[in-house]
């Protein structure tokens, strides 16, 4: 009796440690890699990925809209400091977002990483689950760094362009650029992600779907 309550002790403690249901969705803690790999695709369905850096007229009013399951917004740290309104909306809705690593299509460096973390951190109270460099690009350095930070790296398999027709396989991570001078329609983007069902990058990855209730107040 007592090793079955030790044994049904630790399972609770491990699925604890993984995941931790918290409002409408799922706030993960832990890192998928045990070493600093860069994941570019999933196995299980197709997940979005918005790059955003720039608010374009009527975003805001298109992210109060969004219903679950949610694409992940991977975000500047120049947005996040200049878009104050957003990052309130963001937590209210528990849109998962991550960290957008830019430096105007120049190498980024460790420095500018410590830098954009801390603003993230200002702003959500907590580190990024997930890091991308626009360019999409990381050097060695770079991602020992952010796996010492326990924070995972992400790469689009496929970029999203208007008008463009994507071939969506099993596994594809899609990165939607919003940025000044992107060309994206948020209309046809609304349309694009109704009518294709995409999952979490995190279900994308081990295949699990998890239903949370809202905590009491």
């Amino acid at each position: 009796m007592t090793r079955k309550l030790i044994i049904t002790l630790a399972i609770v403690l491990l699925l604890f440690l993984l995941v931790f249901p918290q409002r409408d969705s799922i706030t993960s803690v832990f890192q998928f890699s045990d070493e600093p790999v860069v994941i570019s695709k999933g196995n299980y369905g197709q997940s979005i990925i918005l790059e955003v850096s720039f608010s374009h007229d009527g975003f805001y009013e298109w992210i109060d809209s969004l219903k679950q399951p949610y694409p992940l917004l991977m975000v500047d740290a120049g947005w996040i400091e200049r878009s104050p309104k957003y990052v309130e909306l963001l937590k209210k809705k528990n849109i998962p977002v991550g960290l957008l690593g830019s430096n105007n299509n120049n190498e980024y460096t460790n420095e500018l990483f410590d830098r954009d973390v801390a603003i993230y951190q200002k702003h959500f109270q907590n580190k990024p689950l997930w890091f991308m460099t626009s360019n999409y690009n990381y050097t060695e350095e770079l991602k020992l760094i952010v796996y010492n930070e326990q924070i995972n790296m992400v790469s689009p398999t496929s970029i999203y362009e208007e008008g463009e027709e994507i071939k969506v396989e099993k596994g594809s991570i899609i990165s939607i650029p919003l940025h000044e001078n992107s060309k994206v329609k948020l209309e046809s983007l609304k349309n694009y992600l109704g009518s294709n069902k995409f999952i979490s990058i995190e279900e994308n990855i081990f295949g699990y779907s998890i239903k949370s209730k809202k905590l009491p107040q």
